[in-house]
């Protein structure tokens, strides 16, 4: 009976310790990644749709886990309206090659540099009926230029 109450013991131990999220020690790779992501906002190309309104997205996302993104609509003759979503935002795998929005929403990174952002936006989860793929490429923000 000790060795079976030893043996519960220890397997609860492992599973609560293996459930823990990790926070903080990230190697070099990992730290790269998280700087790519969060140190530079990113921009989508522009899309217009069939009405002539243009639309591009813009996504600043922060290393506490958070993010904006900016809806950025310009109609014909030129007038902006702009919206912001905040959320949240995590890697969705250990390799850190997902970006997981919740509520089934997914960016499977295709490339990460200091000049691009491309990612499958999917909704779904892989294997499942019906999910949804979507590539998109992002960019860096251009910063305002200052005269010196």
């Amino acid at each position: 009976m000790k060795k079976i109450m030893t043996i519960l013991i220890l397997l609860t131990t492992i599973l609560q310790i293996s459930c823990v999220e990790r926070n903080g020690y990230y190697n070099e790779g990992e730290r790269n990644v998280i700087a790519l992501v969060c140190d530079i906002t990113w921009v989508s190309k522009k899309t217009v749709n069939d009405e002539g309104i243009t639309y591009q997205g813009v996504y600043k996302f922060k290393e506490d886990g958070t993010y904006a993104r900016t809806l950025i609509a310009t109609d014909k003759d030129g007038e902006e309206q702009k919206s912001v979503i905040h959320g949240q935002w995590s890697f969705g795998d250990p390799s850190f090659s997902t970006i997981y929005f919740g509520r089934e929403l997914y960016w499977d990174i295709v490339e990460l540099t200091e000049k691009k952002f491309a990612v499958y936006e999917r909704s779904g989860n892989i294997g499942d009926i019906g999910v949804e793929r979507k590539y998109i490429e992002f960019t860096p923000q251009e910063q305002p230029k200052t005269e010196n």
